[in-house]
C-alpha cells in the first residue's frame, strides 16, 4: 500500500486486495468454518458463488404492487398528463474480471467479497448514457471507504459499463415509459424535475440501499458470518473542488439482481411518474425535494397486483 495525502486526510490506496473473508479463505484453501454450499460452477465469474443464509432486500421493499392495468389510460391519468423533459434510469457495475479473475476489482470485487448482487442505480438527462459513466469513471464512483487507518481507495472504480436491465415484463400500456435493454426512458410529467424524479427513484430503492443495509442488523450479522468490516462497504466518492477534496457517501449502490428485479425497477418507475400526476390533479401535488430526506410525498398504494 501507498499513501496519498489530501487535503485533511490521508488516503491508502489498495493495490490488490487481501482474502481476509469467508468465502476468500475457502478460495485460498484455508476454511476456517465449514465451505457454505457453492451455487455457481468452479471458475466462475458471478458475484455470488457460494449459497450465504441471508435474505438479500429487495427494492421498492415488500409493499411495493404494481398498478392497475389501465392506470395510465384512465381519463383521471390520461387527461392531466403533461410531458415534459426526458429521463433515463440506468443500472451500473465496475470493475474487471477478465485482466485478472482471480482479484475481482471495482464494485465487483466487492459483491464477490460480501457475497452481495450490487449495481449502481441512478437517473440522467444525458440522451447518451454513456456520458455518464464517462463522469463515474473520471470521479472514481463509491472507490473509497472509511478503514481503521484513514481513507482507503480501491482499484477497479474507474471501469463502470451499463448493465443490461431485464424487464420481466413491457410498461403498461398508455405509460410515457420506454424499458430498452441498458436504460428505461421517462418521459418526466410536466413540472417534475429530473432533480426530483432522481430523489424520489432513490427513496423507493431505499429499501436494498446497501450503505443503510450493511448497518442494520442483518447487515452486521451478514458480514460477521463471512469475517467481514462493514464499514468497506459503506463506500464514499472523492470530489476534488480546487485546492480542496470534497468527500460524500455514495448512495446509489444497490442489491440489485438485474435478470430478476427488472420488473421491480420498472413498476417503481411508473408508480412516480403516476403518483405524481394524479396528486398533481387532486391538489396533492407531491413535494418531492433534494435538500433533506424528510421531505416528500409517501404513498401507501392500496393497490394489491403482484410485482413481476
Amino acid at each position: 500500500m501507498t499513501t496519498k495525502s489530501f487535503t485533511n486526510a490521508p488516503i491508502i490506496i489498495s493495490s490488490r486486495r487481501k482474502s481476509g473473508s469467508r468465502l476468500g479463505s475457502i478460495e485460498a484453501g484455508n476454511p476456517g468454518k465449514p465451505a457454505p454450499r457453492r451455487i455457481r460452477e468452479e471458475g466462475s465469474t458471478a458475484a455470488v458463488t457460494h449459497y450465504v443464509d441471508t435474505r438479500w432486500p429487495g427494492i421498492g421493499g415488500e409493499e411495493l404492487v404494481r398498478l392497475p392495468e389501465r392506470a395510465f389510460l384512465d381519463p383521471e391519468f390520461a387527461e392531466a398528463y403533461q410531458s415534459g423533459h426526458v429521463a433515463y434510469v440506468y443500472v451500473a457495475g465496475s470493475g474487471d474480471t477478465l485482466k485478472a479473475p482471480d482479484q475481482p476489482t471495482g464494485l465487483h470485487g466487492l459483491a464477490r467479497r460480501f457475497a452481495l448482487p450490487l449495481f449502481k442505480i441512478s437517473a440522467t438527462g444525458a440522451e447518451n448514457a454513456l456520458a455518464r459513466i464517462a463522469d463515474l469513471n473520471l470521479e472514481r464512483y463509491a472507490g473509497m471507504y472509511r478503514a481503521q487507518d484513514g481513507l482507503a481507495c480501491d482499484p477497479g472504480y474507474d471501469n463502470w459499463r451499463l448493465v443490461l436491465i431485464h424487464p420481466s415484463r413491457m410498461p403498461l400500456q398508455g405509460a410515457p415509459v420506454e424499458a430498452r435493454p441498458r436504460v428505461i426512458r421517462i418521459m418526466l410529467p410536466s413540472g417534475l424535475s429530473l432533480i426530483a424524479f432522481e430523489k424520489e427513484l432513490h427513496q423507493r430503492l431505499s429499501p436494498a440501499a446497501l450503505g443503510t443495509w450493511i448497518a442494520s442488523p442483518a447487515g452486521r450479522w451478514h458480514c460477521a458470518d463471512l469475517g467481514l468490516d462493514p464499514r468497506e462497504a459503506m463506500r464514499l466518492t472523492g470530489y476534488n473542488t480546487g485546492e480542496g477534496e470534497r468527500v460524500s457517501r455514495a448512495d446509489e449502490l444497490y442489491i440489485f439482481k438485474p435478470r430478476l428485479d427488472g420488473g421491480r425497477l420498472l413498476t417503481i418507475v411508473e408508480r412516480i411518474v403516476h403518483d405524481y400526476v394524479v396528486r398533481d390533479v387532486t391538489g396533492q401535488r407531491p413535494s418531492w425535494g433534494w435538500v433533506a430526506p424528510n421531505q416528500g410525498y409517501r404513498s401507501n398504494s392500496a393497490d394489491r397486483n403482484p410485482v413481476s
